[in-house]
This record gives structure tokens, sequence and C-alpha cells, in this order.
């Protein structure tokens, strides 16, 4: 009896001790909430804030990225400045231009009618007779008209050979130091760029060579065509002055903008708590931004073309300069967008999304049954594919680091580099999920009670890609 009630005792005092700490707890849950959600809630929000603002700057300064990339090519890069130039010459408006410009410097600079008149006054101190000094004087104006023709013809002639082709990219090839002491403040180079932004082609080199020409032609009057020093302005912006000032920053800014819209793209992908969803943010938002910019370059050459026609040149040698200067910066910001779209759509199959994992299950399961069919046949890739197994997550990291270098450091970068690159990088990880051996699992199966140690297919990797 002593021993029931003692134990009774013992039990209402445990139920009591019981009854009075959940009292307690309810009581603490109910005057101090635990703020560790609330706290979880505000930085999950913040984290989002600072990935939407990194990833925002990333993708506005990506357009002033590519134009200091592009600035920085055609300024250090000697061989990709003859490649955009050099193809103005082939431009009928621009031969056209050419042509007119030359002949007025040199019709300028060398009155063809006083000398004719002068020499045709010699000839008939010469005691001709009357019928012969009649003769003289109306050949006097086709006379002018021919050698103003001749220098014409020579002109065209001259510009539309081959070997002036040659003599025109060497000229630019060896003039391109001069664009960047044109951009300090350089005048003695054959382009320049003047106080008030006006950029100018010497003809001083190409009337020489029109002279040589006339001369090995027995043209007479050629020896009389001076040293020409006259300019054509080819486009003019106030722009352009304040580029001679930034010119000691293009190197600069054409090297470290690039990386910087990437990092920030980067770090705001890396910031965000849902990074599959950050990335096809930032994809989309790169390629708009590309889109914009070639909206701004089409604007632009209705911009130039207005600013410098008909006051400096007409409007078709205009467009022909213009349309020969930003294939380059169009192509980038083309192969740029298409990288954008295509990071976008890789981090959408990458990511925790229904359709990308029915998408990743059955590139999964046509793998395996390929493999299994192989092994069935004999065919397997052994201890090599063991390894790519167990290095398949760094294998897929590799082939991303060398899409993303060719990306970013192949020049010039088109289109095609980027889909192309898209492309090999889409092969390899299919031939990785091909030529990879996951390992067999042993299971134990009985049959009529006894045991039998048979070999299992592997388990589903339906991880991301």
């Amino acid at each position: 009896m002593d021993v029931t009630e003692t134990r009774d005792q013992e039990i209402a005092r445990l139920s009591a001790e019981v009854a009075r700490l959940q009292s307690q707890l309810q009581t603490d849950s109910l005057e101090a909430p635990p703020p560790a959600p609330a706290r979880r809630a505000r930085r999950g929000r913040g984290r989002a804030f600072l990935a939407v603002v990194l990833i925002a700057l990333g993708v506005l300064l990506a357009p002033l990225a590519v134009c200091a990339a592009w600035t920085k090519a055609e300024v250090t890069d000697t061989d990709q400045f003859v490649a955009t130039v050099s193809p103005i010459l082939d431009d009928p408006a621009f031969q056209a231009y050419l042509v007119d410009e030359i002949t007025a410097a040199i019709n300028e600079s060398v009155d063809i009618e006083t000398l004719t008149s002068d020499l045709f006054d010699g000839i008939a101190t010469l005691d001709l007779p009357p019928r012969a000094s009649d003769a003289l004087q109306l050949l006097e104006q086709p006379a002018v008209a021919g050698a103003q023709s001749l220098i014409r013809s020579t002109t065209e002639q001259l510009i539309a050979s081959d070997a002036f082709e040659q003599v025109w990219d060497q000229a630019l090839r060896s003039s391109h130091s001069g664009l960047t002491g044109a951009l300090s403040g350089d005048t003695s180079g054959a382009v320049v760029i003047s106080d008030t932004g006006e950029v100018g082609i010497q003809l001083g080199p190409i009337i020489a060579a029109v002279k040589e020409q006339l001369t090995a032609q027995g043209f007479a009057l050629a020896d009389r065509i001076p040293a020409v020093d006259r300019t054509i302005v080819v486009a003019q912006s106030d722009e352009l002055a304040q580029a001679r000032t930034a010119y000691q920053g293009v190197e600069v800014l054409g090297f470290v903008l690039p990386w910087v819209s990437i990092g920030l793209l980067a770090a705001g992908v890396l910031t965000a708590r849902r990074k599959a969803r950050a990335l096809i943010w930032a994809g989309l938002g790169l390629a708009v931004a590309m889109v914009f910019l070639a909206l701004g370059v089409a604007i632009g050459r209705i911009a130039t073309v207005a600013a410098i026609s008909p006051q400096y040149m007409p409007s078709s040698a205009a467009e022909a300069i213009y349309d020969a200067l930003v294939p380059l910066l169009y192509s980038t910001a083309l192969a740029v967008g298409v990288a954008g779209v295509t990071t976008a759509v890789v981090a959408y199959l990458a990511g925790p999304f229904h359709g990308a994992m029915v998408v990743r299950r059955l590139t999964v399961d046509t793998a395996r049954r390929v493999r299994a069919a192989a092994e069935g046949n004999g065919a397997t890739t052994g201890r090599f594919g063991a390894f790519l197994y167990r290095a398949r997550r760094y294998i897929r990291i590799a082939i991303a680091v060398v899409g993303a270098a060719i990306v970013l450091f192949v020049r010039p970068l088109t289109p095609g580099v980027t889909l192309w690159t898209a492309f090999g990088a889409l092969i390899a990880i299919l031939l990785l999920e091909l030529l990879q051996r996951p390992p067999a699992v042993d299971v134990d199966v009985r049959v009529d009670g006894e045991p039998v140690v048979g070999m299992a297919p592997p388990a589903r990797d339906t991880e991301r890609v």
C-alpha cells in the first residue's frame, strides 16, 4: 500500500511539473515570439534587392563596355583599324567623292586655264597665218577641257586600280599611329582631328600619287602641281574634341569596363538566393541592352549623316564611311546579345523548373539506354568512363569556363562564334553524358528464400547540368 501511494504521489508530482512547463512554454511563446524567421525574411529581401541592383548595374554598363572595347580595338589594334577603314575605298560613292576632291584640289593648285592661255598666247606670237591663228583660238578651250579631263580620268584609274588598294592599305597601316597622334592633338599625320571636332583625311599623299601617274603618262603640266596641303572633312562632332581629352583613358576603359560589367552580373547572380532565376534575368537583360545599343547605332547613322552632309560631303559618301566604321560594333553587340539569350536558356535548362527537369530526365534516360545497348554489344568506356563519371562536375565547370573564355577573348566576336561556342558546349555535355560510366549498385535479391547477389541498374542521374 505504501508503495502504491508513493508511486501515485510521484506520478502526480511529475504531472504537475509537466503541466507547469507546458504553461510556461505557452506563456513564453505568446510574450516573446522567436525573431529568427523575421530576421531571415529581412535578410532574404536584402539579398534579393542587392542582387537586383548588381544585375541592373551590370546590364546598364554593358553597352558602354561594348563601345569602350570597340573604341580600344580601333585605336590600339592596327590590323583591326586597317580591316575597318580599308573597305571604304571599295564604295563607289566614296570613290566618286574622293575623285571630286582630288580633282578640285589639283585644279585650285594649278590654274589650268591660265597656263593653257599663256601657252596658246606664246604660240600666237610665232607669226602664224591668219587661218592658223583663228584655229588656234578655237582649240584653246578644248585643250583646257582635255587637260582637266585627263587629270580626272587619271585620278579615277588610279583610285580604282589594285595597286592603289595596296597603297591605300599600307598608308592606313602606317598612319594608324597618326590617328593616335590626332587624338592627342598632333596635326602632322594623314588623319587629323581639329579643335572643333572635325575629322579629316589629308589629300597630300594621294595627290602626290596622282602627280606621279600624270607625269608617267607624259602630261607636262603635272610638274607644276605643287605639294598640296588640303584636308577633306569626313566627320564632325563636338564629342570628338572631348575624345581627344579622354584619349589617355581609352585603353584602360576598353579593358576594364567589360570586366566590371561581367563582375557586377556575376556578383548579382551569386548574391541571389534563386541563382537560376537571377542568371536567366541577367542573360535576358544583357540581350535587351544589346538591342538598345544596336538601335542607338542605327539612330547614330541618321544623326551623323545629317551632321556632315551636305556641308562636308554628299550623303552617299557619309553613309559609306559610317557603314564601314560600325560593323564591328554591330557584330559585337549582336554576339553579346546572343550570348545573353544562350545563357538564359542554359540557366533555365539547368534550373529547378518542371520543364527543365523533364528535358534533363529525358536526356539522362536516353543516354543510359544508349550506354546499356552499347554495353550489351560489348562496347564500353571502362575505366575512362568511370573517371568521367567521378569528375563530371569538374568537367562541366571546365566546359563552361572554356566557353566563357572564348566569348571574352576571341576578337572579333561575332554571332557565329557565339552560336558555335554554345553548340560546342552542348555537344561536349552530351558526349560526357554518353561516355561516362556510372557505377552499378549491388542489391540483395532472394529467390525462394535463397539470397542471390545481382547488379541493379545505376540510379538515375538527374542532377543539374
